[in-house]
């Protein structure tokens, strides 16, 4: 799997958006909207500039501008797939280049995804099934590692038993660089390894 740094810079920007709206406007209520994301990223601005900051305004404006269109113009990829409320459309858009976006899941892999982020359960059959049929491509290998990364439970229902979220995570990246499905400097799989390391240190 060959990408182009040009490519890596652009997954590299859509992953911060992704880590943007999961890490601070879903837990904040804020409506994934265009406007409501400028707005909310302008009343961040306005509260940092109100104590004596020792950053110049215009840095610090350009950081926040910089953030707010990450964000944007994934929540604008989003709705291109459905609703842009849907977790799962949020991975995707982050996981896929522009000329992918319109390509379905292999496989089950969706389903598979759904289930994790909402179900906070694992379809452990179709996921082996989908590796084994090689379904695992390198958009669907990012955007199960995206679904991974972004659940706030340690633990996975899994058949009637409880799986760890860090066991899981580590034997998809073993599987996923031991087949090459992403490069070594895939954002996603060093975000995924980064997100292994502090689960692990939990």
């Amino acid at each position: 799997m060959t990408v182009s740094q040009e490519e890596l810079m652009f997954l590299q920007s859509q992953l911060e958006g992704l880590e943007s709206i999961f890490l601070e406007l879903i837990p904040f209520g804020v409506e994934l909207k265009r406007q409501h994301v400028q707005d909310y990223y302008e009343k961040r601005f306005d509260q940092a500039m109100r104590p004596t900051a020792n950053v110049a305004e215009n840095e610090l404006k350009r950081q926040f501008n910089t953030k707010a269109n990450n964000v944007r113009n994934l929540v604008d990829s989003a709705e291109s797939l459905g609703d842009a409320g849907n977790k799962l459309n949020l991975i995707r858009a982050a996981a896929t280049l522009p000329d992918e976006r319109t390509r379905p899941l292999k496989g089950n892999l969706g389903a598979v995804c759904q289930k994790l982020l909402y179900d906070h359960a694992l379809d452990q059959q179709t996921l082996a099934q989908a590796m084994s049929a090689g379904d695992l491509g390198h958009v669907e290998a990012r955007v199960l590692l995206g679904s991974l990364m972004f659940l706030i439970v340690d633990e996975l229902e899994c058949g009637g038993q409880k799986i760890q979220v860090r066991d899981l995570l580590g034997k998809l990246i073993q599987f996923i660089s031991q087949r090459g499905v992403l490069a070594r400097n895939d954002p996603f799989l060093i975000e995924a390894q980064c997100s292994l390391e502090a689960m692990s240190e939990e």
